[in-house]
This record gives structure tokens, C-alpha cells and sequence, in this order.
């Protein structure tokens, strides 16, 4: 996910954006490249059919639709001519004929059409035909709908299931969908709303602060109860209440309850209160052990994540003595590397469980302690064995120990398109959707193909993937296959044209670039994240439109950033800026693309020729520690596929002083 931000006016950058004569030719060369020989690659007559037909259904057109259908028998997209009529015409729809199309498409199709039939099914009451074609979906509306069904059926088996049912899915969802209703009203009619469940549901409500929801449930309770759930709510909402003893007449339950979530909320702001209180109040309010175990956790996990002083302390105690995790044991290490205690992160890493304790990250790690604690036997050791991997910490660690980087490529097998086809006939179907520009469900294709195939396939449909120019699934089944070594197939470098001449233009390594992208997006161009990152290169549409006015671009609009040519313009532009910002520091530079450039500014405060390695491992956030070291091993390779060799890691990872 990318949360770019812009907190200061990008100067003009004239020397970045300067076209030498190589950009020339380059731009000369994209733009000859993209005169099209034809308007669009000719499509067979099947496949212009398919689109017509998808017109005529949109228009329903049953004349045009029917003729259609004929005409498209045996072509692989007839499913999807089916699947989309009977969708849009459900109701009027014969159950005989879902049925027929549910038996021949047992694939991703078949389901979604099952799901809308069994709520026309539902919505209708014919339960026995619900009941007969029902299988457990994760949808909320099906499973309500199941437990109706039961219900109505009556049976004595049937409603023992049922009230199981539906007290769990009761007490499980602070807010119940519509089709929950009709359940809602069988437990009041029948009296099987227990004050607990009711309690459970008002506790599930509360944790996730919904507050008025909680004041709703609350009804069903006595008027004494109420006030305690009015005061539970005031509790959790102003944490620093708990600072005094509550309220005696708080029943236990409750009392633990409120006091658990305000900590909670308060360790976020004062963890060291939060453990004081903790230690104070844990008797009076009866917290179980878990509950203290778990408290205990979060507190120095939350002062870990600020790097408050007591951050060791609190730490050390849960993972000595306490519920100690991956993420507590992590904590520790972390806080020892960021203030260069090489004994205590050696301590720290003891702690781990010796699983753990392999991993390379750690295993790297443990070779800094031994070199800083002049071990350089041990820590050399260490560094041969790490070198042989080709990723950050290998990477890291050949240098360390001067010796060339292992890349250990996989050439890729020859492929038998006709077999493989034949084997999954859901690749003749990706093959027909890509040729009529549904890409869409082609992603939905390849990503329910990938569930089904044959382990030893994976590789294979990777192939086919790439020459498809499908690069992003044949990412996915590789990384499904862990097939690592395939770098041909998982570091491929499409968009080359446009690659080359921003870089060019930006000053900037086009490997860079690739390794964003490849980061960013896997190749992707229609992606687009929760918070609205865009495209191949993850671009904001806030900082899209600051960086198109320093360059002069004006169209910035989703459209225009899903387009490969508009996006790598953009996203290069932008990555020209933050190198500049940050002196050429790509570390400095990769970590304010995926953060912003405030939170660089915070994690480098007060910092003076820190080794980079050590930056990195001590981010706060662990979407960009991963982020950028991802970044900074996928560059490595992308330079190494394009020019054939390689920039070391110690040559553009310079020391970290504090930014502006």
C-alpha cells in the first residue's frame, strides 16, 4: 500500500528534467512504437459474436441472445454468455436451467451463479430447494438464509442446528444484514436471548467502538444493566478514568472488561501509565491471567513502537516471564539494534525460538553482534553461508564477506502449449478473455486455476502466463509454486521504452524503477489500493497532480494513471524528486515513497552517520521495512538482467544523518 505525501513545494528540478539527446532517440523510438499498425488485433468471428451477444444481453434482447447461444455452442466463453443472462434475469430464470449450467460450470462462475440463486431461493421461502442446493458460503446473507431455511423446515435435528446457529451468528456481528432480521425475531419470540449472549454482543460491539449499536443492544437488558453498559461505554471512550478505582457496583465482568479496553487505548498514549495501572488494579478487577498476559503484551509492544524508554524493560518482561511472541521477540531486537547494543541484541536473538533464530534476517544480525564484539571468525562464518542467497540479507552479507553476489538463475523448460491447455481447460477461457479485453475475469480465472493446478504445473502456466505477457499471474503462480529461481518469469521488464527514456530524462537508474514497479504493483497496471494508489508505480492522485504541474502533464485523472506510458512518466517524476531530496540517498528516497517524506523526517531524527543496515531494521512501520529492502534486492537483480552487472549494496547505501 502506498501513502505517499508531499509536505513541502517541489522546487523545479530543470537538470533533471532536461531531454538529452539520448532521450531524444528514445522518445523518437516510443513514438514510432506506438503508431499502431491496426486499430485493434482482428478478432475471429466467435469472439465478435461474444462481444455482440454481451451487448444484446445488456440490452436483453432474448431474440439476438438465443441466436447468439446457438451460434457460440462449443466456444469457451459461452459460460460467460450464460452466466451473465441468467445473472441479470435470475427471477425469470427456470431453476432447471441454473441447475444444468451449476453441474457444467463447477468453477468460479458456478458458485457466484449458485449464491444469487439460493437468495432469489430464499427470498422466495422455497426452503426445500434452498436446503436441497445449499452449500456453506462465507457470505453472511447465505448463512443467515441456511439457518431460516432450517428453522421453516422444523425438524428436530434441523432446529437443534438451527438455534446453534443462530445464537453464534447473533452474538458474532455487532451489526446484523437484513436477511438476519427474521432470526433476530425467532430468538425474542422463542426466548432464546440469554443475558450472556446479549452481554457477548455488547462486548463485540464496544471493542469495535460502536458505541450507539451497543446502546441499541443494551435494551435487552435490565435498567440496573443498562447503567452499567452506559458506564462501561464512558469508561473506554475516556481511558483516563480508570485512573481512580471504578465504580463498585460494576459487576466483575464488566469491570475487567472496561478496564482491559481503556488500557488498551491508554498504552497507545502512556504505555508506562498503562503498566502502572495494570500492576495497581489487576486484583481489584479480577483479570484473569491471559487478560494480564495479553495487557502486559500490548503495553510494551506500544511503547516499543515509539521507542519509549521503558520500551526494554516492559519487553524483557514479557519475554522473560510473560506471553512472549515473534512480534515482542522482534521488538526487543529491534530496540538493541537501533541503539547499537550489540550484547543485548545478541540477547535478544537467544530468546527466539531456534526457528526463529535461523531465519536469515536474524542470522544476519547475529553476525553484526559477533562483528561489533570483535568475533570476526564467527561473524565471517556467518557471512560466507548468508552469501550464497540471492536476496537483501544475502546481498548484505557478500559484501560483508567480498565475495560476488550468487543470482543462481533457472533457465526456463520448454512448454507444450496444447497439453497443458487441454490439462486446464480454464487457460483456452484466460486466452479468449484477454482477446476480447476482459481482463477482469481473466484475473478471476487464473486466481481460481492457481487453487486447482497441479503443483508440478505451476511453473508451466507461469511460461505460458509471460508469453501472454500476463506477468503479474505469472508472479503469482511462480510465488504459489515457490519457484524462486525463475528470474526470467518473476523480474521480467516489460514497458522497457518508457522505462528507459524517464530515467534517462530523470537521471535516475532505470533498475529503480523496475524495482518499484515490481514492488508496487507486480506489473499490474489496473491496480489499485485501499487508499487509492493507482497503477503500475502506486501513485497517489494528490501527489500524481502536484508532480504533473511541475512537469506538465495535466491529465492525472484514475484513467489516465492506469495507463503504463502516463503512470511510469509520473512515478518516475516523483522518484526524481525524492532523490533529490534526500541527496541521491535511494534508501532515504525508496522509504518516502512508500511512507511520505514527514515520517522520514521523524525516523531520521536525530541521527548522525547510522549505518544504513541498521536504519532500515529499525523503521517503525513493517510495510516499509519490508518495502524498502524488497526494493533495494529487486533493483539489485533488475540491474543485473539489464546491464549484466550489478551495483553492491554498500556502494547506495551511504550512512543515514537526519532529513528536512
Amino acid at each position: 500500500m502506498n501513502r505517499h505525501s508531499i509536505t513541502s513545494p517541489i522546487p523545479t528540478r530543470t537538470p533533471h528534467f532536461q531531454v538529452t539527446f539520448l532521450g531524444l532517440l528514445l522518445s523518437l523510438f516510443i513514438l514510432i512504437s506506438f503508431i499502431p499498425s491496426q486499430a485493434h488485433a482482428k478478432l475471429t468471428n466467435q469472439q465478435q459474436d461474444f462481444l455482440d451477444a454481451w451487448e444484446a444481453i445488456k440490452k436483453n434482447d432474448r431474440p439476438a441472445i438465443a441466436k447468439y447461444k446457438k451460434r457460440l455452442k462449443g466456444y469457451p466463453l459461452l459460460s460467460y454468455i450464460q452466466y451473465h443472462d441468467y445473472r441479470r434475469n435470475i427471477n425469470k430464470t427456470p431453476d432447471t436451467l441454473i441447475l444444468e449450467f451449476l453441474n457444467e460450470n463447477p468453477n468460479y462462475l458456478g458458485t457466484y451463479l449458485r449464491n444469487r440463486w439460493l437468495k432469489k431461493l430464499a427470498s422466495q421461502k422455497k426452503w426445500k430447494t434452498f436446503l436441497t442446493h445449499y452449500q456453506p458460503a462465507k457470505s453472511i446473507d447465505l448463512q443467515c438464509h441456511h439457518t431460516n431455511a432450517l428453522i421453516e423446515r422444523n425438524q428436530g435435528s434441523d432446529r437443534k442446528t438451527a438455534l446453534s446457529q443462530a445464537k453464534t451468528l447473533w452474538k458474532s456481528h455487532a451489526k446484523l444484514p437484513k436477511a438476519c432480521y427474521p432470526i433476530d425475531n425467532w430468538l425474542r419470540n422463542n426466548k432464546y436471548l440469554t443475558a450472556e449472549i446479549v452481554w457477548q454482543r455488547i462486548d463485540l460491539a464496544i471493542q469495535k467502538r460502536q458505541f450507539s449499536r451497543a446502546r441499541t443492544l443494551m435494551k435487552d437488558l435490565s435498567k440496573k444493566d443498562q447503567s452499567m453498559v452506559k458506564q462501561w461505554i464512558r469508561i473506554v471512550r475516556k481511558p483516563s478514568l480508570i485512573k481512580k478505582p471504578l465504580d463498585k457496583k460494576l459487576s466483575p465482568y464488566v469491570a475487567s472488561r472496561a478496564f482491559v479496553q481503556a488500557a488498551k487505548k491508554l498504552a497507545s498514549k502512556d504505555p508506562v501509565l498503562a503498566k502502572k495501572l495494570l500492576d495497581q488494579y489487576q486484583k481489584n478487577y479480577h483479570l484473569s491471567k491471559t487478560q494480564i498476559l495479553d495487557l502486559e503484551r500490548r503495553i510494551a509492544l506500544r511503547a516499543a513502537y515509539k521507542y519509549k524508554p521503558a520500551s526494554e524493560e516492559l519487553l524483557n518482561l514479557v519475554n522473560t516471564q510473560g506471553d512472549k511472541t515473534e512480534e515482542t521477540l522482534r521488538w526487543q531486537a529491534q530496540i538493541a539494534l537501533k541503539k547499537s547494543n550489540w550484547l543485548d541484541l545478541m540477547d535478544a536473538i537467544n530468546l527466539m525460538p531456534k526457528e526463529m533464530q535461523q531465519k536469515t534476517k536474524w542470522q544476519y544480525w547475529k553476525a553484526r553482534a559477533f562483528e561489533q564484539t570483535k568475533q570476526n571468525d564467527q561473524a565471517q562464518k556467518i557471512y560466507r553461508q548468508l552469501a550464497k542467497k540471492r536476496d537483501y540479507y544475502g546481498f548484505l552479507s557478500a559484501d560483508k564477506a567480498k565475495l560476488p553476489y550468487r543470482f543462481n538463475p533457472k533457465p526456463v523448460s520448454k512448454l507444450n502449449h496444447a497439453q497443458l491447455i487441454k490439462k486446464y481447460p480454464a487457460l483456452q477461457r484466460i486466452k479468449e478473455l484477454l482477446a476480447v479485453d476482459w481482463p477482469k475475469s481473466s484475473r478471476s480465472e487464473w486466481h481460481h486455476l492457481l487453487k486447482e493446478a497441479d503443483e508440478n504445473d505451476l511453473t508451466a502456466i507461469a511460461v505460458m502466463a509471460s508469453e501472454w505477457r500476463q506477468h503479474p499471474q505469472a508472479i503469482r503462480s511462480l510465488a504459489v509454486a515457490k519457484q524462486w529461481d525463475q528470474l526470467d518469469l518473476r523480474f521480467p521488464t516489460p514497458h522497457k521504452e518508457p522505462v528507459m527514456l524517464n530515467a534517462e530524462k530523470n537521471k535516475i537508474d532505470p533498475a529503480w524503477i523496475y524495482g518499484i514497479i515490481r514492488r508496487e504493483s507486480a506489473f499490474n497496471p489496473e491496480t489499485r489500493s485501499s487508499a487509492g494508489a493507482v497503477g503500475l508505480m502506486q501513485l497517489m492522485p494528490k501527489t500524481a497532480k502536484y508532480i504533473g504541474q511541475q512537469i506538465g502533464v495535466k491529465q492525472t485523472s484514475w484513467k489516465h494513471l492506469t495507463s503504463a506510458k502516463n503512470n511510469i512518466e509520473l512515478g518516475s517524476a516523483y522518484m526524481a524528486y525524492l532523490s533529490e531530496r534526500y541527496q541521491g540517498n535511494i534508501v532515504l528516497a525508496t522509504a518516502a515513497y512508500n511512507a511520505g517524506s514527514h515520517r522520514v523526517k521523524r525516523w531520521t531524527k536525530g541521527q548522525k552517520n547510522f549505518p544504513a543496515d541498521q536504519w532500515v531494521d529499525t523503521i517503525t512501520f513493517s510495510e516499509t521495512r519490508a518495502y524498502v529492502k524488497a526494493v533495494l534486492e529487486y533493483t539489485t537483480i533488475f540491474k543485473s538482467r539489464l546491464n549484466g552487472n550489478y551495483d553492491r549494496l554498500r556502494d547506495i547505501m551511504p550512512t543515514i544523518s537526519e532529513s528536512k
